[in-house]
């Protein structure tokens, strides 16, 4: 007979007796030390020896093992496992069941995450059952069916939901406000460049910061980016896209990425030998400073590829300068101006 008890304030520990000796899980809900009771009690009916069954942390750590081992994952990936695994690492992925699912998507609501966040949480969940059991050799088929089931019921319940796609471009009014103020307060980081950049290339901050003086092709007007951010690929996917000088205007000067380049010191590798982070603070202070809502420094990329459409470039031309592999995804990501399709 199994023994449920509260170790301390909202933790409890399952005991069930196991071949004459006790077997003990700890976890954050009643409800789920009496399931893990339950199913271990059953598989030990059946023959079975659950006790050797890897936690769900060891397959997150499997995991993360690995993808350091190709390419470091992003600052927000970590961190997002680490808090489902304050979650959920303790339980066994044998004794992972819909209501496993169910009540941490209810834990991480009650926590304050929203239905996208829940969902990309399910997603690395997802990821860690497959990979992380692939390359520890544990079966998880029975944890991945029940994860893909409780997605069903909590997507019919709007418990999870993609998040709404953002429309948000700058205004020329807002850009031209952001100059102004970089050019009275900011010494050192060519922000207002890196911003123009951003505009006139559609690239991501993180790949404007990779850049490198040996990738760029002045004679041609073109530049590669290493390691462009792509579903499966995390390396090797390497891109050489154009710089278009003309389609893109702010306070009507004309933007030539290539001009920007040229303008930066050449005292190492990079052509932009900044910190992401450090970029995306001052940005964000400035928006902040200039009284401008909810602009993003990812924003620009959007702003790019609708300057672009705007400028009659067609989608697979758009795409060569984006990156973007589905046509459908830029459909949906770029949002054109009424007034741009009149024609003088």
């Amino acid at each position: 007979m199994a023994s449920i008890f509260e170790t301390r304030p909202g933790y409890y520990t399952a005991q069930v007796n196991a071949g004459g000796k006790r077997k003990s899980k700890s976890f954050r809900s009643k409800t789920e030390a009496k399931r893990w009771a339950r199913q271990f009690e059953a598989a030990l009916d059946d023959g079975k020896r659950p006790d050797r069954d890897a936690t769900f942390g060891q397959l997150a750590e499997e995991y993360l093992t690995h993808l350091t081992e190709t390419k470091a994952p992003s600052r927000s990936k970590m961190a997002a496992i680490r808090i489902i695994c304050e979650y959920i690492g303790r339980v066994p992925t044998g004794a992972m069941d819909v209501g496993t699912f169910r009540d941490f998507a209810k834990q991480r609501r009650n926590g304050g995450a929203g239905p996208a966040t829940i969902l990309m949480d399910l997603s690395y969940i997802g990821s860690i059952l497959r990979h992380g059991g692939a390359l520890a050799d544990v079966d998880t088929s029975r944890a991945v069916a029940a994860l893909a089931s409780a997605r069903a019921v909590l997507g019919a319940s709007g418990a999870i939901a993609r998040p709404e796609e953002r429309k948000r471009r700058p205004t020329d009014a807002e850009l031209i406000g952001l100059r102004d103020f970089w050019a009275k307060r900011l010494r050192g980081l060519p922000i207002w460049d890196i911003v123009q950049f951003a505009i006139a290339s559609g690239m991501r901050l993180s790949e404007i910061t990779r850049l490198r003086w040996d990738d760029l092709d002045e004679t041609r007007k073109t530049i590669t980016i290493r390691d462009r951010k792509h579903p499966r690929a995390k390396k090797g996917n390497d891109q050489t896209v154009p710089l278009l000088a003309g389609p893109v205007t702010i306070d009507s000067a004309v933007i030539d990425p290539l001009a920007i380049i040229q303008d930066q010191r050449q005292d190492g590798d990079r052509i932009f030998p900044y910190d992401p982070a450090t970029i995306s603070t001052s940005f964000t202070r400035a928006v902040a400073s200039c009284g401008i809502a909810d602009l993003r420094f990812h924003d620009l990329r959007h702003d790019a590829a609708s300057r672009l459409f705007e400028a009659g470039y067609q989608i697979e031309q758009v795409a060569l300068v984006t990156g973007h592999r589905d046509w459908n995804m830029l459909r949906r990501y770029t949002q054109l101006q009424p007034e741009s399709l009149h024609r003088d």
